[in-house]
């Protein structure tokens, strides 16, 4: 049963997504209502060898958000890519995502503004951070007492019973240190993970040690609560 929850949430997850964990907690606020119109608002694109910096622009202006492209992406020569995308009443996260992620770039959130730099940088940008699962992994013994089952002796007119003694063998935690890491690899940070070099979490003791973007943590947080309310 457990297992099916979990199972759910990650379907929750590879479909809504979440946002970073930021230090100060009216950031974190604020980050989560950008991603809530993000992924609420709807759009519809018609470009046809359109520069990136104008698509952006009117992302901006559309959507009532801050973006900038980082100077980064004018090095890489991004800036005056063509842009050549049309679609319908998708969410603005998607669209961005269809706009950016042929271009190897990436969005971040700093100081109230969404950035737009390539995704090496954006694999630079990572912090390491460490979360307490010991309460997932381990359930609390219930300390069941033994299971006594009376048996009649042999022999004929025998007046005593005698009784056999079972010891329940307790039940094992159904979420082990592989679950969890691979369950925070394959729901959160999309491809950011194949960068071994910027990226990493490892779980000893029941502590979680992982080095990710912010936005990456938030996402990270958010999961870790939705396996409590499942637990």
């Amino acid at each position: 049963m457990r297992f099916a929850a979990v199972g759910a949430i990650a379907g929750i997850l590879a479909i809504s997504g979440s946002a970073s964990a930021q230090e100060d907690s009216g950031a974190s606020s604020e980050l989560r209502k950008i991603k809530d119109r993000l992924a609420s608002m709807k759009i519809t694109l018609d470009f046809q060898n359109a520069k990136l910096e104008d698509v952006i622009s009117y992302f901006q202006e559309y959507s009532g958000l801050n973006f900038h492209l980082d100077a980064e992406v004018a090095k890489e020569g991004q800036e005056q890519a063509r842009v050549n995308i049309k679609l319908k009443d998708v969410s603005l996260k998607t669209a961005l995502k269809l706009v950016l992620n042929p271009r190897d770039l990436g969005c971040v959130y700093r100081d109230g503004v969404l950035l737009i730099t390539t995704k090496a940088r954006l694999g630079g940008m990572t912090v390491t951070r460490v979360y307490d699962v010991r309460d997932l992994l381990f359930r609390i013994r219930d300390f069941a007492g033994p299971r006594v089952e009376l048996t009649t002796p042999g022999g004929a007119g025998a007046a005593l019973a005698g009784a056999s003694f079972t010891v329940e063998e307790e039940p094992k935690s159904e979420i082990t240190e592989d679950f969890i890491t691979e369950l925070i690899r394959t729901n959160t940070g999309d491809k950011s993970w194949e960068d071994a070099s910027a990226t990493s979490v490892s779980l000893v003791n029941g502590l979680l040690v992982i080095s990710q973007s912010k936005p990456v943590h938030e996402e990270i947080r958010h999961l870790l609560d939705l396996l409590r309310q499942f637990k």
